[in-house]
């Protein structure tokens, strides 16, 4: 439009255009055809060299690389530039003929290309600098932290405990199969208003759960029992299943895929300490802020519904899985920094979930007959017990004491992994 209406202020400038540069409209038609070639060509080579990139990274790491690359809202606007610079350039060079020479739109054309090839360095640097095990674990345990925030919303408007007490009056069971990516609490509670009495809808499941055609996702109670079936339809179509869990909701997909990340890692598959410490440092640092979050006050009554929250207890089993892969492998360093993550936040962490911890301490000193005694190894095991005894959890500390004794005859001797700790106190 500009080109056609001819702007009297930009006539000066057009003018010098057409006689310096765009002299007909044949040259104009040629910068635009190359233009549009040099675009496709370099987008398509440069996006097919990235997604290779990305696939060797993600066979290492996690496919969520895959994910977060595609989120990143700077890397859409990159792709959108140059798909859009490419179709402009055409949509351009189709309106150039004998009578028309379009001088302003190929002059926006040729600088929109100059920008292009800056943000083709820019894309490279950004793209290989996501790729970095460092940056790809942030960016889950930011989505992670993000997604729990979101959550507390849900957490604060449902029940912990039922308040009505008797058989379930009827169970609503899954149409189809997926796992729970959202819950809308606000259907429910409209129709248990609608319904009347006192009502009250027990959910068997949370958000990351996975549900088989027919499996039951709730139970309802109702007083009188006749108006429990009412509900059933509701909450079936409140309770969202998908195909994939959505990280953005669900923090326990961003909880697995650290542990999935850093199971690869440990493992003898990879045999790569180094992106499952970053990993196991992650988890940590979630855990010491899941500890200290504060319950939100509900923006809205609360709903008739229990819901009972999984997240932390699938972070602590996090750790319990990367303690049993640590010994697969023998790397003692993973296991010494699981073990410091619960000595640094047992003080902080909420009763309930203390004796949890104690629980999985337990377990893992059953894999330390597999580790040779490294001196970290043996630090985060005195670190460890003198939390557990300044906590007044005398018998754990004990046993951990116990275990390190045991597994510190093996010092000075020729040992494998089997005959690391003598028969006597393998069989006791």
């Amino acid at each position: 439009m500009v080109d056609r209406d001819r702007v009297s202020w930009l006539e000066p400038t057009r003018a010098v255009l057409e006689a310096r540069v765009f002299g007909d409209a044949r040259a104009t038609a040629d910068l635009l055809g190359t233009i549009a070639a040099g675009v496709i060509t370099v987008t398509s080579i440069t996006f097919s060299l990235l997604l290779l990139a990305l696939q060797q990274v993600a066979a290492s790491l996690t496919a969520e690389v895959y994910d977060q690359f595609l989120r990143r809202r700077h890397n859409q606007a990159f792709f959108g530039f140059f798909v859009g610079l490419a179709l402009y350039s055409l949509v351009t060079l189709a309106t150039v003929n004998d009578d028309f020479n379009p001088v302003i739109g190929a002059t926006l054309a040729f600088l929109l290309t100059v920008i292009a090839l800056n943000l083709l360095v820019l894309l490279l640097y950004t793209t290989i600098n996501q790729m970095r095990p460092a940056e790809v674990i942030d960016e889950i345990q930011r989505h992670t932290l993000e997604a729990r925030v979101r959550q507390l919303d849900l957490i604060a408007r449902t029940r912990r405990t039922a308040r009505l007490h008797g058989p379930a009056i009827q169970r609503a069971a899954a149409e189809k199969g997926g796992y729970v990516t959202r819950i809308d609490l606000d259907l429910i509670a409209t129709r248990a208003r609608d319904v009347g009495g006192d009502v009250e809808v027990n959910l068997l499941v949370s958000i990351g759960s996975y549900v088989a055609y027919r499996d039951p996702i709730a139970e309802v109670r109702a007083e009188p029992p006749d108006r429990a079936e009412a509900l059933v339809q509701p909450i079936r179509d409140a309770v969202r299943l998908e195909r994939q869990q959505d990280l953005a909701a669900d923090p326990s997909d961003g909880i697995e895929q650290l542990e999935m990340m850093a199971w690869t890692s440990i493992s003898t598959a990879k045999s790569d300490p180094s992106p499952a410490l970053l990993a196991i440092r992650s988890l940590r640092d979630v855990l010491a802020r899941w500890s200290a979050e504060d319950r939100i006050e509900p923006k809205e009554p609360v709903a008739p519904v229990v819901y009972h929250d999984t997240v932390f207890a699938r972070l602590m089993d996090a750790f319990e899985s990367l303690a049993v892969v640590a010994s697969e492998s023998m790397q003692h360093q993973s296991i010494a920094e699981v073990l410091r993550s619960f000595t640094l936040t047992f003080d902080r962490l909420p009763p309930e979930h203390q004796a949890r911890a104690e629980d999985i301490v337990l377990r893992m000193l059953s894999t330390l007959g597999d580790h040779v005694l490294t001196a970290p190894l043996e630090r985060e095991l005195l670190a460890l017990e003198a939390t557990l005894r300044s906590a007044g959890r005398e018998t754990t500390a004990s046993a951990v004491a116990e275990a390190r004794a045991a597994l510190a005859l093996s010092i000075g001797r020729a040992n494998s992994r089997g005959t690391r700790l003598d028969a006597d106190r393998r069989g006791s």
